[in-house]
């Protein structure tokens, strides 16, 4: 089974919560890294594969599901190819695999639904992980909107090194950053990407750079290899560049997988999350 990350295409802060959780709006817009994911029942409960101990999403997912309905060993197996602590959800996808396919395994009485309005309690992206088409979030991400867009030719970079997303929104100054969500699906819909330089904002964008000026370096690279837009996705450090062309996106990777060791062609998915085969990393 495949767990899809995302990328978020802005992401502006409107506000804390009592709770500590941010009120954000942001676009979501799953692309076409994914990692593999067995699902089995076992006499117990057991995990192979690269995990990280009592924080690992998976993990934590299967607990919530033996919270409300007792014992449902399964023996879980990975293959990552999404970077951790990359702001691309890959461990929250895993997580909201996870759900799911417990959910099958045992034919619990859990729709679709519910799990998406209940896994929140799990953390701000599982709702949308499991929702896993395009959309629109609202509230801490969990209030989400479906939209149309086409499907893109992407380019990720990550430094290789991970992000604290606590410490990311710590650092954040919200409303300092301008632009506008609406305007940035429209242009997205009509396939005006260079346009999105005005319109797309990233409220956690100023202060992860201040920690990490490779950053900005990544984004001018992909920008001088052809983007034709760029950006930092939800709290980084990957950073993504969506191209017109296929072509484009390939030449791109050509010349930026020599400086970057994890460079990653994938592609945004539209509306049916079209994308095949997993993407191809430098």
């Amino acid at each position: 089974m495949r767990a899809y990350g995302k990328i978020n295409v802005g992401l502006w802060i409107k506000g804390k919560r009592a709770d500590g959780y941010h009120e954000i709006k942001t676009l979501f817009l799953p692309i076409g890294l994914y990692d593999e994911i067995e699902v089995i029942k076992a006499p117990a409960f057991s995990m192979e594969g690269p995990n990280y101990g009592e924080k690992d999403l998976m993990a934590a997912a299967h607990r919530y599901l033996e919270g409300r309905f007792g014992p449902l060993p399964v023996k879980i197996r990975i293959e990552k190819n999404i970077p951790a602590g990359a702001g691309l959800a890959g461990g929250t996808a895993d997580g909201a695999l996870v759900l799911k396919a417990v959910r099958d395994i045992y034919r619990l009485p859990v729709t679709d639904e519910e799990l998406i309005h209940g896994s929140a309690v799990l953390g701000a992206d599982f709702p949308y992980c499991l929702y896993g088409k395009a959309a629109v979030g609202e509230g801490i991400g969990d209030v989400l909107h479906p939209v149309c867009t086409p499907s893109y030719p992407a380019l990720l970079l990550n430094p290789g090194f991970a992000v604290s997303t606590k410490e990311a929104y710590a650092m954040a100054r919200p409303g300092d950053t301008k632009g506008s969500l609406k305007e940035t699906v429209d242009l997205l819909q009509k396939g005006r990407l260079e346009g999105l330089k005005e319109t797309v904002a990233n409220d956690l964008y100023s202060g992860v750079r201040l920690m990490h000026s490779e950053i900005d370096e990544m984004i001018a690279d992909l920008y001088e290899a052809g983007a034709a837009f760029a950006h930092m996705s939800g709290s980084g450090p990957t950073v993504y560049g969506l191209f017109k062309k296929i072509e484009e996106r390939d030449a791109a990777y050509a010349i930026l997988r020599k400086k970057y060791k994890i460079a990653i062609k994938t592609e945004t998915a539209g509306e049916e999350h079209g994308t095949t085969g997993n993407s191809h990393q430098g």
